[in-house]
């Protein structure tokens, strides 16, 4: 038996249904059962809160393996709750959904720090997947692209090879389906490393107008994220991102996802084209 959490997110739900077309037995951990039913995948659930941990272990019951996907403010908690988890239930193998950003302490990487630090020196069997940034992060763009025909990022013409989430969520159905990757780090990348004008031209051909990047110094962009409410340790993450995508420092394409998955990652077009009705005027 297979535990997924975050199943009804991108990551964690794309895993969800991999695993499922392999046949393989599957539970889902999620908050809302109903939102899951909608998706008439006729897979058991169970429900629980990553951040209530007394509810995690009822669905530890049976589990071999679990994927590891927190999706909330409090990653660090959320990470070990579900590991601390699964050691009491004598678990198999752990995989968790990290970040590219760890070893760089940018982007989401120092929120998930300290749950990779918790597997590694767990008894537990583990492989742990550093996705570096996700291309639907381009929808924190929507309303300035629907209002005015521009997105706003500190990025300069540096390049970062953005991912599809689906991508990350086959990558771990398919570490959870096969052996071999027990004791692995893996960093995940998309295909090819892309600017924000590259961004930009994809979403102006998906949607038939002009859409423009426009370079913002990064203290505008701190005070942008500010005023939209972003958590001050979110925002700096982030803005420290930017900062090494500007200078050339995350434009390093990995062969991972080929290499597990056997085909190329998707690329941004593929994704703008999934998702284009969300930047229309």
């Amino acid at each position: 038996m297979i535990l997924v959490t975050g199943a009804t997110g991108r990551v964690g739900g794309q895993a969800l249904r991999r695993l499922m077309e392999k046949g393989l037995d599957v539970r889902a951990f999620v908050r809302d059962p109903a939102k899951l039913e909608a998706l008439g995948l006729g897979v058991e659930a169970v429900k629980g809160d990553l951040d209530k941990p007394e509810t995690i272990p009822p669905a530890m019951a049976g589990v071999d393996k679990v994927l590891v996907v927190a999706g909330g403010w409090d990653i660090p908690a959320e990470d070990a709750n579900v590991i601390a988890a699964a050691e009491a239930a004598g678990v198999g193998h752990v995989v968790l959904v990290s970040s590219l950003g760890v070893e760089a302490g940018v982007a989401s990487g120092p929120f998930h720090a300290p749950g990779e630090e918790k597997l590694r020196s767990s008894g537990l069997d583990w492989t742990i997947l550093r996705p570096g940034f996700y291309m639907a992060n381009a929808m924190m763009w929507r309303d300035t692209v629907v209002g005015q025909g521009v997105f706003y990022e500190p990025t300069g013409t540096g390049r970062h090879a953005i991912l599809h989430p689906a991508d990350v969520g086959d990558v771990a159905a398919e570490v959870l389906a096969s052996d071999g990757h027990a004791g692995q780090i893996y960093g995940l990348t998309g295909p090819e490393a892309v600017s924000s004008a590259d961004c930009a031209a994809a979403l102006s051909a998906a949607v038939g107008r002009e859409i423009r990047h426009v370079d913002v110094p990064e203290e505008a962009f701190r005070d942008g994220l500010a005023q939209a409410g972003v958590p001050a340790p979110v925002a700096d993450n982030l803005a420290r991102y930017y900062v090494m995508v500007k200078a050339g420092e995350f434009a390093m394409v990995t062969p991972t996802v080929a290499d597990v998955l056997g085909r190329p990652g998707r690329t941004f077009q593929e994704w703008v084209a999934e998702n284009a009705g969300a930047f229309a005027a």
